[in-house]
């Protein structure tokens, strides 16, 4: 029997962090990041931030520096403050009750196709480049790793997911498959959650059930993607929503993820508050 399933890691209607990384966001916290990333609920977390006396007193730095980073760490001017936070709970205790509830559901089911390579059907809502910044304490170094395929919902198997999801080609598995925005496709890959999103990795075997009759994207577009686009500060609401918004990730040199990902525009545009684009 088909089940239809949503992305409970992806609510965020339950929580409100106070952590000022979490400005940016319009409504709250992500089940994900509370739960599971960082396991702060209901005992809470605590985090340091670097600082420095130099600019506190509104001096420049001596190193020429421009922010904090790990290259202050001996310097007599670091400084560093611990800081306590306590998410909030949006809902009442019942509904709260009810969603751990649904989410253990969610979990069970999740992990009979996690890892696992499954068929999906979907139809492409968008096709992004996919970009990786391998720089370090604060650089860019921006590299294209293929292309990302972005789906409003689509079938695992045998059931309806109703969520947004991804799936990672490499740039030869994308220009064999003549993919273009609006067609729908099966193909088969290796589920894994990235944040709490679902994507679709080592994808293959795409097949096209129905053709949008549009154009697909040169690969060499894609290629030069890392050349046209620049960097914008925070991650706006409006680039958000843009389709030539992406968020990207950093990686360290050992391979990890940072913490935060990076809001990168495709068409260049630096201050979001000057764009062209209606969204």
């Amino acid at each position: 029997m088909q089940r239809q399933w949503r992305n409970l890691y992806k609510r965020d209607d339950l929580f409100f962090c106070p952590q000022r990384l979490h400005k940016h966001h319009e409504r709250g916290t992500s089940a994900w990041h509370i739960l599971k990333n960082k396991g702060c609920f209901p005992q809470g977390c605590f985090s340091f931030r670097w600082r420095c006396r130099k600019f506190d007193d509104g001096h420049v730095c001596p190193r020429k520096k421009k922010h904090v980073g790990k290259d202050c760490f001996s310097c007599p001017f670091f400084y560093d403050l611990k800081e306590a936070y306590q998410p909030e709970l949006r809902v009442e205790a019942a509904e709260y009750d009810a969603f751990t509830r649904e989410l253990a559901d969610f979990e069970d089911w999740l992990e009979t196709i996690l890892g696992k390579r499954i068929e999906v059907r979907g139809e492409v809502a968008s096709i992004n480049p996919l970009l990786v910044n391998h720089g370090n304490n604060g650089s860019l170094r921006i590299a294209g790793q293929g292309v990302l395929l972005y789906f409003r919902e689509g079938i695992f198997g045998y059931d309806q997911f109703l969520d947004p999801f991804y799936a990672r080609l490499s740039f030869d598995v994308y220009r064999r498959s003549e993919v273009a925005v609006g067609d729908e496709i099966d193909m088969k890959g290796e589920l894994q959650i990235d944040r709490g999103r679902f994507v679709f990795r080592r994808v293959g075997g795409i097949e096209t059930i129905h053709a949008a009759g549009n154009r697909p994207v040169p690969t060499q577009t894609f290629r030069e993607a890392k050349f046209t686009g620049t960097m914008i500060d925070g991650q706006p609401a409006k680039c958000m929503r843009c389709p030539h918004g992406l968020l990207i990730d950093s990686v360290n040199g050992d391979g990890r993820s940072q913490p935060r990902r990076l809001m990168y525009c495709t068409k260049g545009v630096a201050d979001y508050r000057f764009c062209p684009y209606n969204v």
